[in-house]
């Protein structure tokens, strides 16, 4: 298991909000996948994954209404 910082952003853009809700979290993990495919099920495999070159991994999706944003630092 690894520990991650986890900065997770959500923006409803149908109820008029343009700045995202910002959360902060640390968890012990196995996968980064698993912890939002747990989150969000049916919609996983809508998300984009990316590795920064700074070793920060990126999930983000996107559906023009509502967008969610997951980066997780290893601590």
């Amino acid at each position: 298991m690894k520990e991650y910082e986890i900065v997770a952003k959500f923006c409803n853009a149908c109820a008029g909000s343009s700045r995202p809700q910002t959360f902060f979290e640390e968890a012990e993990l196995d996968s980064t996948d698993d912890f939002v495919r747990m989150k969000h099920g049916k919609d996983f495999d809508k998300f984009t994954k990316e590795t920064l070159p700074d070793g920060r991994i990126l999930y983000q999706f996107d559906n023009g209404s509502v967008m969610y944003s997951y980066e997780f630092t290893e601590v």
